[in-house]
C-alpha cells in the first residue's frame, strides 16, 4: 500500500512539472533572443582586407630652421661652460700622444700599417683634436644604446635630450646631418622634474633610468669629475667607472679610445678586434690589405651610398679614395662588436664602410708593402697562421671567440703602446658582412 502511494506521488510530481514547462511564462523564457537585443559583435576582419591596408608612413625628419639652429647651438656651448662650471666637462684637454709617433711606430713593426694608414684617415686621433672630454655624455649614451639597436639607441638618445631641449627637432636627424646639437648636464637629470615618468616617456627603461640617475647623481656629489677622469691612469679609470651600474669593461675600453683618447687600448672581448686580428696575421703579409671606392662613401641610415661630390679625398697610389664622413652615434651596449663600431657619442664606422681585406675581392687595388721581413708574432701557444685560418673557418673557441685574451696580448705586444690606433683600423677592416 505504501510503495502503491509513493508511485503516485511521483507521478503527480512529472505532471506538474511538465506542466509548469508548457506555461506561457515558461515558452518565453525559451524563446531565442533577438538579434536586437543580442549584444554587439566585433566582426572579423578578413585577411585580404588587413593585407590590403596602406601602411601609415612616418613623419619625415624636418630640420630646424637657421635661426632655431642658431639657439640649439648656442644651448649646446651654454651646457658645456656649465658642465665645466660644475666640473663634468673639460672643454680643452690636452693630447695624450701624438699621432704621428704612433704612424711611426706601426709602420716600423708592419709595412702594412702604411698603407693603410695613409689611405684612411683616423679620426678619432689624426688631425686638430677640439672635442671637449664630455664624460657624463660619453657614458650616458652608452647605457642609452645598450640591448637595442643603433638606430632605436638614436631615437631615444634624441627624445632624452628633448626634455630638456624642446627646441630640437621632434625627429632625429639623420646619420651624418652637420650640425650642433645640446646635451644635458647631471645638475639638469637630477633636477628634472617628475624624473622617472619624464625618462620613462623617452623610451628608457626603468633599469636605464636608474643607471643614468646614478651616473648623474655621482657628477653632482663629486664622486665623479671630469678632470679627474682625464688624469686618471687606464687602470684607475677601469675601477671607477666599473663601480657603476650599467657600466661594464667593453663600455670602459670603449670610453678609454673614443673619449679619453688614450693610446694604448686594447679590448679583448671585442669580437670585431678579435676576428681582424685573426684575418690580419693570416692574410699574406706581402700585400697591403685592398680598399674598396664603394666602401668608403657617406654611410645611409639604411644602405650604403654614393660618393658625393663633396666628400674629402685623399691621394693613395695615384688614384683617388673617398674619405667617409663618419656620423655621430651611440653605443649598442655590452657586446657590440662587428658590423659598425660606435664610438661613445662619436664617430661611427658602418658594416660597409671598411677596408676588404679578401683578395679576390671586387675593385680590389692591392699593392705589394716595402718593407724588411715580416716576422709573425711568438705566442705563448705557439700560433700559426693556419690556426689563425682555422678559428675564422669556424673553430673558434671555447666562449664562441676567435681569440683569449693572453693570445691578442701576444699578437699586439709590438704594436704598443699604439694599439688604440691599431684597434680603430682594425675595425675599419671589417669584412662587411656584419656577421662576427
Amino acid at each position: 500500500m505504501t510503495a502503491r502511494l509513493t508511485r503516485s506521488a511521483s507521478k503527480a510530481a512529472q505532471a506538474a512539472t511538465k506542466a509548469a514547462a508548457a506555461s506561457p511564462a515558461a515558452l518565453k523564457r525559451q524563446l531565442p533572443t533577438s538579434s536586437a537585443e543580442s549584444p554587439p559583435s566585433t566582426p572579423k576582419r578578413s585577411r585580404t582586407a588587413a593585407k590590403g591596408k596602406e601602411k601609415v608612413p612616418d613623419t619625415p625628419y624636418v630640420p630646424p630652421t637657421p635661426n632655431t639652429q642658431q639657439v640649439l647651438e648656442k644651448e649646446a656651448h651654454e651646457a658645456e661652460e656649465v658642465g665645466e662650471r660644475e666640473g663634468a666637462v673639460l672643454l680643452h684637454p690636452k693630447p695624450t700622444f701624438d699621432f704621428e709617433d704612433a704612424r711611426k711606430h706601426l709602420t716600423s713593426v708592419d709595412a702594412r700599417w702604411g698603407k693603410v694608414m695613409a689611405s684612411l684617415q683616423c679620426k678619432p686621433f689624426e688631425g686638430e683634436q677640439t672635442e671637449p672630454f664630455n664624460p657624463f655624455r660619453s657614458l650616458v649614451s652608452s647605457i642609452l644604446g645598450q640591448q637595442v639597436s643603433w638606430l632605436a639607441a638614436r631615437s631615444i638618445q634624441h627624445k632624452f635630450c628633448r626634455l630638456f631641449f624642446p627646441h630640437l627637432p621632434e625627429k632625429a636627424p639623420p646619420p651624418g646631418t652637420p650640425g650642433i646639437s645640446p646635451f644635458p648636464t647631471p645638475h639638469q637629470v637630477v633636477d628634472l622634474p617628475d624624473r622617472t615618468a619624464s625618462l620613462r616617456s623617452a623610451g628608457l627603461s626603468g633599469r636605464k633610468v636608474e643607471y643614468i640617475v646614478e651616473l648623474a647623481e655621482r657628477f653632482v656629489d663629486g664622486r665623479l669629475e671630469a678632470k679627474m677622469l682625464w688624469s686618471m691612469n687606464d687602470d684607475e679609470l677601469m675601477k671607477t667607472l666599473v663601480e657603476c651600474r650599467g657600466i661594464g669593461v667593453w663600455t670602459v675600453h670603449m670610453f678609454l679610445i673614443f673619449s679619453a683618447k688614450r693610446g694604448d687600448v686594447l679590448p679583448v672581448g671585442d669580437l670585431g678586434i678579435q676576428k681582424n686580428l685573426c684575418r690580419w696575421y693570416s692574410h699574406d703579409p706581402s700585400i697591403a690589405p685592398s680598399i674598396h671606392p664603394r666602401k668608403l662613401a657617406p654611410p645611409s641610415p639604411t644602405k650604403l651610398g654614393s660618393t658625393s661630390a663633396g666628400t674629402p679625398k685623399r691621394k693613395m697610389g695615384g688614384n683617388e679614395y673617398a674619405i667617409a664622413a663618419l656620423p655621430e652615434g651611440d653605443n649598442e651596449g655590452e657586446g657590440h662588436v662587428l658590423g659598425k663600431l660606435t664610438a661613445l657619442g662619436g664617430a661611427e664606422v658602418e658594416q660597409e664602410q671598411v677596408i676588404d681585406l679578401d683578395k679576390s675581392g671586387e675593385g680590389a687595388d692591392e699593392a705589394e708593402v716595402d718593407g724588411g721581413e715580416f716576422v709573425f708574432p711568438k705566442t705563448s701557444n705557439n700560433l700559426t697562421p693556419a690556426v689563425l685560418r682555422s678559428r675564422l673557418n669556424g673553430k673558434k673557441l671555447k666562449g664562441n671567440i676567435y681569440l683569449s685574451p693572453q693570445e691578442m696580448e701576444d699578437l699586439t705586444a709590438t704594436w704598443a703602446p699604439y694599439r688604440s690606433v691599431a684597434c680603430w683600423y682594425l675595425w675599419s677592416l671589417a669584412d662587411g658582412t656584419g656577421d662576427p
